[in-house]
């Protein structure tokens, strides 16, 4: 038992800095696409609102952690319960990173797009 919350506090920790890690990253990922300043604002603002929900879904991620560790300190395991709150935190993710992808989607040219696909996974939300 003791195991398992240490795993979950290592994941909390090392996922704090990947996010931070990644919000750095986005950021230097586009460069390569040689965006015309119309593209680079609808991309700004785009990131603005990414940023504003990827907020938001470390929020829920947080209670979804203290959820799940709470079932997991009662008697009998809740094995349904568990897969509800992943659930919840995966289909919040996928949601936002395919309104992500799919307004950028409609900014890129073809060409851009073939350049971006090669940096698809680190847009992805965790």
């Amino acid at each position: 038992m003791k195991f398992i919350i240490i795993v979950l506090l290592f994941i909390s920790l090392y996922s704090d800095d990947y996010e931070n890690h990644s919000q750095k990253h986005i950021n230097k990922e586009l460069s390569h696409l040689n965006l015309s300043k119309n593209q680079s604002y609808k991309i700004k603002v785009i990131l603005k609102d990414f940023r504003k929900r990827l907020k938001e879904y470390r929020e829920l991620k947080e209670d979804i952690e203290k959820k799940r560790e709470e079932l997991f300190m009662k008697e009998d395991f809740d094995e349904e319960g568990l897969n509800r709150l992943n659930e919840i935190l995966d289909s919040k993710a996928c949601e936002i990173e395919n309104d992500l992808l799919k307004k950028i989607h409609h900014i890129l040219s073809a060409k851009q797009r073939k350049k971006f696909i090669k940096y698809f996974d680190d847009w992805e939300v965790e």
